[in-house]
């Protein structure tokens, strides 16, 4: 039915009126039990049928082969249901038979939702993956999820290329290919594959597949190894330390110990009960409960340069007393401000450092505790030209808020010949499509 929400004068109507009548007594007659209708409908002959016209019929009697060829001219978009339609699973399946498929999935029933995309990823059911409407993920948007905000009585199915892109590149695929290679138990390269198929597929592999494969894996033979490379460490670090009362210098340094969504802090809930207030973002963030806990945003220079720092420091509550804020060198203190409702510009230039220094952003509370939201996000320019660098003119910047990131995060270990091939068979069209 092509209008699955309108059920009126105005709608299409049904091509099976006298099923509806009869489905909706027996669910009135069962006591309106959806699982009980949903069982009748499930045990059907009619919704057991394969996809494949060629095989809802005897094809080795001629009135077979004239049914076939009859409900393919008289019904042709199969609306009175003469086989199964082929149908694509939606992401949330999709998802779900990759961890299945990898035996990684975890079956627990209830409990709050949680996000599927954070590393490291969750293996729970995608029923129970969290949808934050105003930052629906892009990965939703790819696979043709429903509008949150909207009626969507039915998605429509896209194919772009960024759904083949998720297949190559997602960790949730490469994990899941490297589950998969793990499991093979056996020392004989047909049983493995056997093994393969019959998980994925529940079938074993056809004779024209299994040479495909002794062909891949001989081909593989000849590649060299992939080359694990990762990603350079941020030059940014996230803590809090020690404010002196009387100097206003900073005294110590140590990490904030959890990442939670879009901020580093003291741990899951906030405050948190140990270290209280804490608190980084991207472009904000609000000071420990006392001058041993200011907060500090961190940044080690790569190596040897002139250095100018550009930003806009903000407190933006009437109420309190406003935070203290300060740059800190291994040189000391080379600016601080106390605001209280108000915005001042955080400028400097002409700092030398040298490699493995550091220069800190520190906030604190000044002297009470309350109100204490700031709003800061430095931007680190190099002016001086690196020894030896032959791109020494290059404008180079380092941006608080541009390279805010989670926790560093090792990536996937690359796909050795089993796992590659695993993937091959997760992008394909048996595994995404219910025949």
């Amino acid at each position: 039915m092509k209008t699955p929400s309108d059920f009126g004068l105005r709608s299409e109507p049904p091509s099976h009126p006298a099923l509806l009548d009869y489905l909706a007594s027996r669910f009135v007659a069962d006591g309106w039990s959806l699982k009980k209708l949903h069982r009748l409908i499930l045990l059907s002959r009619v919704y057991q049928q394969e996809s494949r016209s060629d095989l809802q019929v005897d094809p080795n009697t001629a009135a077979g082969v004239e049914r076939t060829d009859r409900a393919r001219l008289e019904d042709p978009e199969n609306r009175l249901l003469w086989r199964m339609p082929r149908q694509r699973l939606d992401f949330e399946s999709t998802r779900d038979s990759l961890l299945a498929g990898s035996g990684e999935i975890d079956l627990t029933m209830g409990g709050r939702s949680i996000p599927i995309f954070e590393n490291p990823l969750s293996r729970r059911r995608t029923v129970y993956g969290y949808v934050d409407r105003q930052f629906l993920p892009g990965v939703f948007r790819v696979f043709d999820f429903a509008n949150p905000d909207l009626h969507i009585p039915q998605r429509h199915q896209t194919t772009v290329p960024q759904q083949a892109l998720f297949f190559l590149n997602n960790r949730l695929i490469m994990e899941s290919a490297h589950a998969l290679a793990k499991k093979r138990s056996s020392p004989n390269f047909e049983q493995d594959l056997h093994q393969l198929y019959r998980t994925l597929f529940q079938r074993t592999p056809t004779s024209a597949e299994t040479d495909r494969a002794v062909e891949f894996f001989q081909d593989a033979k000849s590649v060299p190894a992939p080359i694990r490379t990762e990603p350079p460490a941020s030059a940014w670090q996230y803590g809090y330390g020690k404010v002196d009362p009387i100097s206003g210098e900073f005294k110590s340094f140590s990490q904030l110990p959890h990442f939670e969504k879009v901020a580093w802090q003291g741990g899951p809930s906030w405050p948190d009960s140990r270290l209280g207030w804490l608190q980084l973002k991207a472009e904000s963030g609000h000071p420990g409960n006392d001058l041993d806990h200011a907060v500090v945003r961190r940044w080690i220079a790569p190596h040897d340069t002139v250095i100018k720092i550009q930003g806009e420091l903000s407190h933006p509550s009437k109420e309190g007393d406003g935070v203290h804020a300060s740059i800190v060198t291994p040189r000391g203190v080379v600016a601080s401000w106390l605001i209280h409702n108000q915005k001042t510009r955080t400028e400097l230039d002409n700092i030398q450092i040298l490699k493995g220094e550091s220069v800190s952003f520190v906030v604190d509370c000044a002297k009470n505790l309350g109100y204490d939201d700031f709003k800061w996000a430095p931007v680190i320019i190099q002016t001086g030209k690196k020894e030896n660098d032959p791109e020494g003119d290059q404008v180079v910047e380092w941006s608080a808020k541009k390279d805010f990131a989670s926790p560093f995060e090792k990536l996937p270990e690359p796909l050795d010949a089993w796992s590659a091939y695993a993937q091959i068979l997760l992008a394909s069209n048996e595994f995404m499509f219910i025949d």
